[in-house]
């Protein structure tokens, strides 16, 4: 479907008062597609809306995306831009007797960690949301009781859908595949359903869902119009044929403006990925050079091997998404992580702006050569303990220090594990082991992750990529890294396991639509002859050239 015909289906749905769904494949232009649908809107809607209070909103997965959509839409105050938390508590924070009467019941329903005489201390404290854990001592909820609270008071009141309804009576998810399941059935089940009949549009691409927490398919619903876009504007005529051999529910067809491209098989017996040096440079006759290549592993596992932060990586799998956690830097050692190179990236590079931005107005100043000196002396003994040290003499040094205040979620971390291990709830107990994990973990492996996650490295996962294009894309198999992935499966098509089968798909079609003009598969190991056929045949190469010889 051209853009234009997209654009149209979706006004049509909307001025109908019909919740729709928008399939659009990798490449589609689907950021844009609900980037004009929000300008058009807001040119038909602007006036209305203003003169009742009225806002549109856009649900997005990540802040990432939340601030690129709003800087695409010039911070247009009419737009209401949130992740699904923050919008979630926006509708429900203002009716505090509610949230209270919610957190009493759910703490009667605790058996472990119930809180005694809860309703009195309830009564003169506000209910908050904040990222550190759920505490009702406090009146404070933790993230995952934002969802489970407001799908109760939805279905337990339902003046507060109307409210919302009545305030945001149009609301468009970005990237629906990697919202949660409960998120999904709660607009769908609840505020869709509302005689006030506020619309939902849904963006996003059930192949393209990756995470551990995303959601299940839309395109099959009655309820929803389902919209699809089919025309590829980023890849290569190439690569587009290989993504319609991987999937079979949406073929696509080039805009008219690709490159031809050009793919390729590489196969080594070995398992080092430093093969893949050798790959770019057999590809340089074709004009692929490391610059305008990126290497895409299809597990952090062998990422993480290969650059010396396992240990890391293995320790954040006693978290629960652990994975996904340290790719995201939003658990209790992300801040202080971000923060300590942060301070010593800027420091060593000169960028004494955003250098004094990270100390912060609590941390020292220079405010004579004895504070340069002070600070000089600081970033020396923290430098020292960056590469000597463990994550927790890290962390021991920042709280001694008067560098930087200790950042507050590792400071509540450790004060939530002050009391005796033995008395610890399941909850705590998790956070114990997995503090302890990390803690003894060598601080320098935390230097090399940041150095790949900021892509300082020419390696990346495919959780790295999404959303991201490049040149030309490589993409490494490996598959003794993960039982939990097997590409060979694909190849073949076939699996004993078919949970396996589709998420191992998934990542191969995530990872090879990142190719703008070349597409190069490395096969690591010594797979099958089966499976090597069917990668040859799924790519449309003839051969698979050895990188041994």
């Amino acid at each position: 479907m051209a853009e234009q015909d997209t654009l149209k289906s979706i006004a049509k749905a909307i001025q109908a008062s019909k919740s729709f769904v928008v399939e659009a494949g990798a490449g589609s232009g689907k950021t844009r597609s609900l980037i004009d649908t929000i300008r058009s809107q807001l040119l038909l809607l602007r006036d209305s809306y203003e003169a009742t209070n009225k806002r549109l909103v856009c649900i997005t997965f990540t802040n990432v995306a939340k601030d690129e959509i709003s800087n695409r839409l010039n911070q247009d105050d009419l737009v209401l831009v949130d992740t699904i938390h923050e919008f979630l508590w926006r509708v429900i924070s203002p009716f505090q007797a509610e949230l209270k009467i919610e957190a009493i019941a759910q703490n009667a329903l605790d058996n472990k960690g119930k809180i005694d005489n809860l309703e009195a201390i309830l009564g003169s404290i506000s209910i908050t949301y904040g990222q550190f854990g759920r505490h009702f001592d406090r009146g404070e909820l933790f993230h995952d009781d934002v969802l489970s609270f407001a799908a109760s008071l939805f279905e337990k009141y339902p003046k507060i859908v109307r409210l919302a309804a009545d305030q945001y009576p149009l609301i468009f998810v970005d990237e629906y595949q990697d919202t949660s399941p409960h998120v999904i059935g709660l607009l769908l089940d609840h505020f869709v359903q509302h005689p006030r009949k506020p619309v939902v549009g849904f963006f996003g691409d059930e192949m393209q869902q990756i995470y551990e927490s995303g959601t299940v398919a839309l395109a099959g619903r009655a309820d929803l119009v389902k919209i699809t876009k089919t025309e590829n504007y980023r890849c290569s005529v190439k690569v587009i044929d290989v993504l319609n051999r991987l999937r079979s529910d949406l073929k696509q067809v080039p805009s008219g403006d690709n490159d031809p491209g050009n793919v390729h098989l590489f196969q080594s017996a070995g398992t080092n990925v430093r093969a893949s040096e050798r790959v770019i440079r057999s590809l340089s006759r074709e004009g692929w050079t490391p610059e305008n290549t990126k290497v895409v592993m299809l597990t952090h596992k062998g990422i993480a091997r290969e650059n010396g932060y396992l240990e890391l990586m293995q320790a954040y799998g006693k978290k629960s998404l652990g994975n996904d956690r340290l790719l995201q830097r939003d658990d209790e050692f992300g801040e202080i992580f971000l923060l300590v190179e942060g301070l010593a990236s800027s420091y060593e590079a000169g960028d004494y702006g955003k250098f004094l931005d990270l100390l912060g107005k609590n941390g020292l100043r220079i405010r004579s050569h004895t504070d340069k000196k002070a600070i000089a002396d600081e970033m020396g003994g923290l430098n020292k303990v960056r590469v000597d040290g463990t994550v927790l003499d890290v962390v021991q040094f920042i709280a001694a220090s008067k560098l930087i205040p200790e950042p507050r979620s590792i400071r509540q971390l450790i004060a939530s594990m002050a009391g005796d291990p033995a008395s610890d709830d399941e909850k705590l107990s998790k956070a114990r082991v997995f503090y302890n994990a990390v803690t003894v973990v060598p601080y320098e492996q935390v230097s090399v992750f940041t150095e790949f996650v900021e892509a300082h490295t020419p390696y990346s996962t495919q959780h790295g990529v999404k959303g991201a294009e490049f040149p030309n894309v490589l993409v490494v198999v490996d598959d003794s890294l993960w039982n939990r992935y097997k590409y060979g499966g694909v190849f073949v098509g076939s699996d004993t396991r078919a949970d396996r089968l589709a998420r191992s798909r998934r990542l191969l079609y995530v990872s090879f639509s990142r190719a703008r003009k070349g597409l190069a598969v490395l096969y690591l190991g010594s797979p099958a002859s089966l499976e090597l056929d069917g990668a040859m045949k799924m790519l449309g190469v003839q051969k698979a050239s050895s990188i041994d010889t």
